[in-house]
């Protein structure tokens, strides 16, 4: 019976904790990082100030947190399964931009878009904050070629940590001017921005 309770705690744990999570990012992209509050958090997530410090150390571990279950969420995991599916690189950079620009249409990441921006600007300011940013955003480098880098293509005779930064600077930096400006911007450019970066040189045999 212990087992079960202790058990049942940890879920109710767990749920509240993305509750928090996504009241958090919620509160942060409305609000800014220094306009927002641990208590319009717990507001927004429906619940006592107390269970946003059982689980987070403050606002700067609450920040984190968001980033890295943006970053390593559902959302991402299906994108990483596509990227690692062994499929061939031409088609896989056409399914990932459709991905891409699917969910950018659904306006699903607008708010992570607002809190990125939010957050990096503060992590320039905070060394702490920005090693922690920068670990988060820029994992361990896998070896050999990018997924998204055909042969042949420019991307494909760099390596792997400096063809992924170039693919998260294009990541980034749309989603925020699709934000910004979608007539300017819509989401298809995505596609036509990585169909330059992966298509074959010019002077490959």
């Amino acid at each position: 019976m212990a087992v079960a309770e202790r058990l049942t705690r940890q879920e109710r744990r767990e749920h509240n904790r993305l509750k928090l999570l996504e009241a958090a990012e919620k509160v942060f992209a409305e609000r800014g990082i220094q306009g927002a509050s641990i208590d319009e958090v717990a507001a927004e997530a429906g619940l006592t100030k107390g269970a946003v410090y059982s689980n987070f150390a403050g606002k700067e571990e609450l920040l984190l947190e968001v980033m890295r279950y943006r970053l390593h969420g559902e959302a991402q995991a299906q994108a990483d399964r596509l990227l690692h599916s062994g499929r061939d690189s031409g088609e896989l950079v056409e399914e990932f931009a459709r991905y891409w620009a699917e969910r950018a249409r659904a306006g699903d990441q607008e708010a992570f878009a607002q809190m990125t921006v939010e957050l990096m600007i503060h992590a320039t300011r905070n060394p702490a904050v920005r090693e922690q940013l920068v670990d988060l955003v820029f994992p361990p480098a896998s070896e050999g070629r990018h997924p998204l880098s055909p042969p042949g293509s420019a991307l494909a005779e760099l390596p792997y940590a400096q063809a992924d930064a170039i693919l998260k600077s294009l990541d980034i930096g749309m989603r925020l001017l699709v934000l910004l400006a979608p007539e300017r911007c819509p989401p298809e450019l995505f596609a036509t921005a990585l169909g330059l970066l992966t298509a074959p040189r010019s002077d490959h045999p």
